[in-house]
């Protein structure tokens, strides 16, 4: 029986990492997965091989016809430096004019379709350079290493972590995560001060849930989080890769920003005495979608006239793969019998429900992270915030946070705090340890402070 918090088993999501390229997916028997940047480096692969199989491990590529391959695990990455031989004392001499490859990009195509190793292609390339035996011996291992990320036939399985996901949204496009790096994520989640047993709330927008995983990924079972969201979906794609279990997603409750509660001193009180009761009403609506699950209906809730579909077990439909003719295993053996996990575990007025009760109890720290003016967003929001308690707003850019900070400073909020973050990357390797020559531009800006209540 594999772990499910170490073993790669069928239905879990994993990053499939090749080189500097990363892409989620998940694993069901039978199916396989489009790979890589489109074009040339594109291609098909089956991921049977890496089931059983911890995470981390790694697999190589073996190919069954031209853009099909299947992987085999493997126990020791290929030695790539052993082709590092003999080597110059200075590149002084060397001119980086484009022409030292002897090889046509033709050539060096037809050299991968032609079935040798990652290896045994890189070791053709340096053959046929004209300056790589006049290189250092440093120069050489960059060179060895760089065609290694882009011709070795080998793949590594990763368990998603927030610092994976958000490397790999960052490095696809940073607009898609609005700039939100893994260092300014940190520390939101340090200044809101996000830990176990808490009540706390979100609003996320243009981020992908990247800061709702984050929060739940904190909180773990205990405690409640509150998404709060504006259109007809939460943003939540980052939180369904995560493979949480359904008691972590216990914690998570969804509400649409035009249904938030009325705040006074009724709703309040109503709300503090409704906290008691939360974890049997929790235990209820469990028994109840488990029910609903196993008669496998669909509640569907009407709301602004169009029709939402929670609590839904979805089947995942089969994506026939090309498998070879000798030694293909029966139809039915490659059958996949497993069931999509379900993304929301109450139905939508059940939600409603809880996340009022969480909002009007009043709860211990507020996030918003949006790409639209955050003025009026924050003002609504904070009636729900006790008073004392930390509030952080992220946006890309600094003028709304500006604006904001002028309005929350009015209305009496303390030890306001409006920073960005600054992150570069070091290479540290002997002799030769020294800042990446490229970094990121920004991270986004940050606003920080405490609410005080007014008299």
């Amino acid at each position: 029986m594999p772990d499910r918090r170490k073993d790669i088993y069928e239905g879990t999501v994993v990053v499939v990492q090749k080189g500097s390229y990363m892409k989620t997916c998940r694993v069901l028997q039978g199916r396989s997965i489009v790979f890589g940047k489109k074009g040339e480096g594109q291609f098909t692969l089956n991921l049977d091989g890496a089931l059983g199989c911890a995470f981390g491990s790694s697999f190589k590529m073996e190919r069954i016809s031209n853009k099909l391959f299947k992987i085999i695990q493997i126990k020791e990455n290929t030695n790539m430096q052993d082709i590092v031989k003999e080597s110059g004392e200075d590149n002084r001499n060397i001119c980086d004019d484009g022409r030292s490859q002897k090889l046509s990009p033709e050539e060096i195509s037809q050299l991968k379709d032609s079935g040798l190793t990652g290896k045994e292609v890189i070791q053709t390339l340096t053959e046929n350079s004209t300056t790589f035996k006049s290189k250092t011996k440093f120069s050489q291992e960059k060179y060895v290493n760089k065609k290694q990320r882009k011709y070795d036939e080998v793949i590594t399985m990763q368990r998603p972590s927030l610092r994976l996901l958000s490397n790999m949204y960052y490095i696809q496009d940073p607009l898609k995560i609005a700039n939100l790096r893994i260092d300014t994520l940190s520390q939101i989640l340090c200044f809101a001060n996000v830990q176990s047993g808490g009540r706390f709330a979100v609003f996320e927008s243009g981020s992908q849930g990247l800061v709702t995983a984050g929060m739940l990924h904190r909180m773990g079972m205990a405690g409640k989080l509150v998404q709060i969201y504006q259109g007809n979906h939460p943003q939540r794609e980052a939180v369904d890769l995560m493979n949480f279990t359904e008691q972590e997603l216990q914690v998570l409750s969804f509400i649409n920003f035009s249904k938030l509660p009325d705040v006074d001193e009724k709703s309040l009180k109503n709300g503090k005495e409704a906290q008691t009761k939360d974890a049997t009403k929790n235990e209820t609506s469990t028994e109840t979608t488990e029910k609903t699950a196993d008669e496998g209906k669909v509640d569907i809730k009407e709301s602004n006239g169009e029709s939402e579909k929670m609590c839904v077990d979805e089947e995942v439909k089969e994506v026939p793969a090309e498998v070879p003719k000798e030694g293909a295993a029966p139809e039915s053996e490659n059958k996949s019998t497993f069931k999509r996990p379900r993304k929301f575990v109450r139905t939508q007025v059940e939600d409603v429900e809880v996340s009022s009760s969480v909002l009007c109890g009043q709860i211990d720290g507020l996030v918003i992270a949006c790409r639209q003016h955050p003025v009026n967003i924050t003002k609504e929001l904070l009636q729900f915030l006790k008073p004392g308690h930390p509030f952080v707003v992220f946006s890309p850019y600094k003028e709304p946070l500006m604006d904001l900070f002028i309005e929350v400073k009015a209305q009496g909020a303390t030890n306001l705090r409006l920073s960005e973050t600054w992150l570069r990357h070091y290479q540290v390797l002997p002799m030769r340890t020294h800042p990446e020559i490229n970094m990121s531009g920004g991270g986004g800006y940050i606003l920080c402070g405490a609410r005080v209540m007014s008299q």
